[in-house]
């Protein structure tokens, strides 16, 4: 006969363990999708600097 207890993971908790992978996975996915906005934003701040005449780095220099 076979034994009513078994050992793998009920239905529910087999749900909670799938949700809580796509949940990490798309918090990874908005980081890196963080980051990828501002390495572009750098980027279009870079290529501004360089296009602009008499435009610095520094900040200061842009404040007198």
């Amino acid at each position: 006969m076979k034994s009513k207890h078994s050992t793998d993971p009920d239905l529910q908790s087999q749900f909670e363990s799938l949700l809580d992978q796509v949940w990490r996975s798309e918090a990874d996915w908005r980081l890196w999708d963080r980051l990828d906005a501002t390495v572009m934003l750098e980027s279009l701040r870079a290529k501004r600097a360089k296009r602009a005449p008499g435009a610095s780095d520094s900040p200061s220099a842009n404040a007198a």
